[in-house]
């Protein structure tokens, strides 16, 4: 059974299919992303080999950078459109293991200030 947020119209499929692209070096260097990040596509145009090595670097970084800037531009603007919502109850459980996680750490602490106050008890009641 599918859950409704990895249908293709769901938040994450929503997420998974966003696309960002981006070219360099005036057209020779083409990049493109899928919604996770993930290199899809690196397209060097033939011509693009008689650069210097460290330009065809730099032109594919900066390939890559426009594609990145492009998605999340989409994601955002996917966001705006159709922002995410938690399912139901998920909210209020959430709340509850933060209440929880919290009160553990409190009584962790709690201990070990006891710990500590022992220990200077006993360090201050030893003689010299």
């Amino acid at each position: 059974m599918t859950d409704q947020y990895d249908r293709p119209d769901g938040p994450l499929g929503r997420f998974t299919a966003a696309r960002g692209s981006g070219d360099a070096a005036g057209g020779l260097v083409h990049v493109e992303l899928d919604g996770t990040g993930d290199l899809t596509a690196l397209d060097l145009d033939p011509r693009v080999m008689r650069l210097p090595a460290e330009d065809l670097a730099a032109a594919i970084r900066e390939a890559f950078g426009t594609a990145r800037a492009a998605l999340q531009a989409a994601l955002q603007e996917q966001l705006a459109a159709q922002p995410v919502t938690l399912p139901q109850g998920l909210g209020p459980l959430l709340n509850d293991l933060g209440f929880g996680a919290q009160r553990r750490l409190d009584d962790l602490t709690a201990a070990a200030q006891q710990i500590a106050d022992r220990l200077d008890r006993m360090g201050g009641a030893a003689p010299r």
